[in-house]
C-alpha cells in the first residue's frame, strides 16, 4: 500500500470523527514496584541530588529539568557539543549532548580524554525526557534499557515487567561520563549515601521534601520510611527513582482539556493528516515506542538499536520519542541536530536527509503547505505542553541546584599566559567547595608536559595590574599562606600535555563558612615569559551544607 493511499484512509478516519481526544492511559507500575508517597519523596530526593555522583555536581536532575520538557537546558551551550565519530569539533557530524564530570580515576583525580579535558566530557546523544518516560517499554535512544530489572549488584531478576525507568536510573550513576569516576562500582553509590545529608547541596526544597526531611532527615531514615528498613542498596535506589518519575503524568495540556485554540487544531487535523505523524506519534502518548531511521545521520555515525539487537535492520534506528511538552525542548532528534520545531517539520517535509537502505518504510516526504506547518508548529509547541511542567508546578516541582547558584561555583578571573607551543595553563576546578567535601580536587592543566608547577593559595585577589616580573599575579602576595609544588604528567616537552591533580579535602569546620580561596598555578617553561607560564585566578567560595 502505497504513502499516499495511507495517509488517504487515515485522513478520512480522521477527519469523519470529532477532534475529542483519548485520556493517557494508566501508568504502567511493575508489581515488584508499587508507588507509595514515602517512595516517591525519597525518589524525588536522589533524583535532585548532586550528592549522587562522584564528585557532587551531577543529579538525575541536572540533564532533566522540567521546563525544558524534560531534557537539558544547557544543549545548546558550545560546552555542550560532542565531536561525533570524526573527533573533530566543527564539523557535520557534531552532536549536542549533555555534559556529564570531568574524567576522573577512580580516586578522583583528574584523567585526559581524547576530546574534552580540561573541561567536562560530553554524552553522544541529547538527553530524553523524563516525563512521561513511564510508558516506554524500554528507554535510551537505543532502547538498552529494558521493562525487565536486574539488580545491579548480581543481575538478579528484582522485576519482571514495566520496569524500563528502574532499568534506565541505575545506568548513569556508574557512567564515568555522565556521573562516575572511572571503575565506580553501583555499591559505591549506595555506600555513599549512607553519610551524605539529603538534598544538602540544593536549595528552595519543595514542601514535599521538605516536610518528609522534617521527619526522615537522613537517607537511611527515608530508605526505612520507603521499604522497611535503613538497608540502602543500588537496587532500591533505582527503585525509588523510578516511583518519583511515575508521578511526573503531564496530562493537562490544552490537547487533553479539550482548549485548543483554532490553529492548533488545525495543526492537529494536519498531524493526523497530510503530515501523517500518527504512524509513529500515535495518540495519546504521542509515540508508539518503536524505533525507526529517519536519515537524520548515515548510519554509520550512530548505529543505533543495533548495539542492543545485532539486528542488521536496525541499523541507525532510534527510538521514537514521545512529543508531549516538546514545545519546551531546545534540541531535536537523538543527536541534536535540530533547533526548532520548524526545522523538525522542514527535515520531515523533504523526507530527511541521508538516504540509505533502511530507512524507515513509514517514513516519506510529508505535504503540508507552508500554513499547515506553521499549525502543526502551533499545536506541538503549545498544544502539547502541560503548563505545570512549563511552570514547574507540582507535580514537576523542584528544589534548586547547585550547579544552578553562582555562589556554589568556582569563580574564575584574569587570563593566562602562554608557553611551549603558544599554550595557556588552566586550573581545573569542577567541584563544590562546600565543608567537609572529602573528595575536593584541584588540577592543573594544558600545561608543559614532564615540566613543574606550583599552585599558589591566597586569601585575596591581587590589586590589578600586579605583576610577577613580567607575568600577571592574581592572588595578593601578602595574603599568599600556601604553595603546593606538582609534578606534571604528560608528554615531556609537549606544549598542552601536561597535567596533575591535588587532592584538597575540605574539612567540616564552620569557621571556614563563608570563606573565599584564591588559585593561581605558575608552570615553568623555558618557552613562557620569565620561563613561566601562568594560570588565571580561581575563587573558591567555601559554604557550609
Amino acid at each position: 500500500m502505497s504513502h499516499l493511499l495511507l495517509r488517504a484512509l487515515l485522513g478520512q478516519a480522521v477527519f469523519g470523527a470529532c477532534l475529542a481526544q483519548a485520556q493517557l492511559p494508566p501508568v504502567p507500575v511493575p508489581p515488584e514496584n508499587p508507588i507509595t508517597p514515602a517512595k516517591a519523596v525519597l525518589g524525588k530526593a536522589l533524583f535532585w541530588d548532586e550528592q549522587l555522583s562522584s564528585d557532587n555536581t551531577t543529579a538525575c536532575a541536572t540533564c532533566h529539568i522540567p521546563s525544558a520538557g524534560g531534557g537539558d537546558p544547557r544543549s545548546l551551550a558550545p560546552e555542550n557539543l560532542h565531536p561525533g565519530p570524526d573527533g573533530v569539533f566543527g564539523t557535520s557530524d557534531d552532536r549536542r549532548g549533555s555534559r556529564g564530570v570531568v574524567r576522573c580515576a577512580p580516586d578522583a583525580r583528574f584523567a585526559p580524554d581524547a576530546h574534552f579535558f580540561p573541561r567536562e566530557q560530553v554524552t553522544g546523544r541529547r538527553a530524553p525526557s523524563a516525563i512521561g518516560a513511564a510508558w516506554a517499554p524500554e528507554l535510551f535512544w537505543d532502547g538498552r534499557a529494558s521493562s525487565t530489572f536486574l539488580d545491579p549488584l548480581n543481575q538478579r531478576v528484582v522485576a519482571t515487567q514495566h520496569a524500563a525507568l528502574e532499568s534506565q536510573a541505575a545506568g548513569p550513576l556508574v557512567s564515568d561520563v555522565e556521573m562516575a569516576c572511572e571503575m565506580r562500582s553501583p555499591q559505591d553509590v549506595a555506600t555513599k549515601l549512607v553519610v551524605a545529608k539529603p538534598l544538602s547541596l540544593a536549595d528552595r526544597l519543595t514542601p514535599d521534601l521538605r516536610a518528609a526531611l522534617a521527619v526522615d532527615p537522613t537517607y537511611p531514615e527515608l530508605f526505612e520510611a520507603a521499604f522497611g528498613d535503613r538497608s540502602i542498596t543500588p537496587a532500591r535506589i533505582a527503585l525509588a527513582i523510578a516511583t518519583y518519575e511515575r508521578t511526573l503524568v503531564p496530562d493537562q495540556t490544552p490537547y487533553d482539556l479539550g482548549t485548543l485554540t483554532p490553529a492548533q487544531q488545525r495543526g492537529l487535523q494536519a498531524f493526523r493528516g497530510n503530515g501523517a505523524c500518527l504512524f509513529c506519534h500515535s495518540e495519546p502518548l504521542f509515540t508508539d515506542h518503536s524505533y525507526a531511521n529517519l536519515g537524520v545521520r548515515p548510519d554509520s555515525d550512530d548505529v543505533g538499536r543495533f548495539a542492543v539487537t545485532q539486528n542488521p535492520a536496525d541499523m541507525g534506528a532510534f527510538k521514537v520519542p514521545a512529543l508531549r511538552n516538546v514545545g519546551l525542548s531546545s534540541t531535536f532528534f537523538h543527536n541534536g541536530g535540530k533547533r526548532t520545531l520548524a526545522e523538525v517539520i522542514e527535515f520531515y517535509r523533504i523526507g530527511g536527509e541521508f538516504p540509505g537502505p533502511n530507512l524507515d518504510v513509514r517514513f516519506s516526504p510529508a505535504f503540508l503547505s507552508p500554513a499547515e506547518r506553521a499549525d502543526l508548529v502551533e499545536f506541538l509547541r503549545d498544544g502539547l505542553t502541560d503548563p505545570r511542567v512549563a511552570a514547574e508546578l507540582p507535580p514537576f516541582d523542584r528544589p534548586r541546584l547547585a550547579s544552578e547558584r553562582a555562589a556554589t561555583r568556582v569563580a574564575r578571573y584574569g587570563y593566562g599566559t602562554s608557553g611551549t607551543g603558544g599554550i595557556a595553563p588552566v586550573l581545573v576546578a569542577p567541584h563544590p567547595a562546600f565543608l567537609g567535601n572529602p573528595r575536593f580536587t584541584l588540577g592543573v592543566a594544558r600545561a608543559l608536559g614532564g615540566s613543574q608547577s606550583l599552585l599558589g593559595f591566597a586569601t585575596a585577589a591581587a590589586p590589578a595590574g600586579l605583576l610577577l616580573g613580567s607575568q600577571p599575579l592574581w592572588i595578593a602576595p601578602t595574603s599568599w599562606f600556601a604553595g603546593v609544588s606538582l609534578p606534571l604528567a604528560g608528554a615531556p616537552g609537549l606544549g598542552g600535555s601536561g597535567y596533575e591533580s591535588l587532592a584538597l579535602p575540605i574539612p567540616a569546620d564552620p569557621l571556614l563558612d563563608g570563606q573565599t580561596l584564591y588559585v593561581q598555578a605558575f608552570v615553568f617553561d623555558p618557552a613562557g615569559v620569565d620561563g613561566l607560564a601562568v594560570s588565571g585566578g580561581a575563587a573558591l567560595r567555601l559554604f557550609g551544607i
